[in-house]
């Protein structure tokens, strides 16, 4: 996990994370991989599936029916269409910690991930500063079973090999 953070720019890890970070600790991964409360999946390429190109996290709120989600993705694996995916699939899962809405603080600047929250139809809180609240409704049972608009590109892209995404379970820090 740590070795996709130091393929990252600063700039990458600013968006994740608004602040700067290299890595995370032991103590952090325990808390974002707890069963019950936490849902994390990491993307990797398929030729390198020991190489992390992202990682993907629903983490439940103490005594909430929300979930805070984090997103990172390899600054090379940007602009493909991935997190879309990804944040699509985030909200489909949701429901397994007993969210019913996904939500995250995001940087005013990280213009990608905002338009990834609108186009599945995100509440914007503009507070002040350079943070935006947002809030995602979780999927409903219908929209959990139909078929996901838009995802045939990345169906095909994963077909060709792309990228693999698999749960994380208790993958190791390095």
């Amino acid at each position: 996990m740590n070795d996709l953070h130091s393929r990252c720019s600063q700039e990458s890890l600013h968006k994740r994370y608004l602040g700067p970070r290299t890595g995370l600790t032991p103590v952090e991964w325990e808390h974002m991989t707890k069963p019950g409360t936490a849902l994390t999946w990491v993307t990797y390429a398929p030729e390198s599936p020991e190489r992390l190109i992202a990682v993907l996290q629903l983490v439940g709120s103490a005594g909430g029916d929300s979930a805070d989600l984090g997103l990172l993705i390899e600054d090379a694996w940007q602009n493909r269409r991935l997190g879309t995916a990804l944040v699509r699939h985030a909200r489909t899962q949701g429901h397994r910690i007993g969210a019913t809405a996904v939500t995250g603080t995001v940087d005013r600047r990280n213009t990608a991930m905002l338009h990834i929250l609108k186009g599945l139809g995100a509440r914007l809180s503009f507070g002040g500063g350079s943070v935006i609240d947002v809030v995602l409704a979780a999927a409903t049972t219908d929209e959990r079973l139909e078929p996901v608009a838009g995802g045939r590109r990345f169906r095909e892209q994963a077909r060709h090999g792309s990228v693999g995404l698999a749960a994380s379970g208790r993958l190791p820090l390095r």
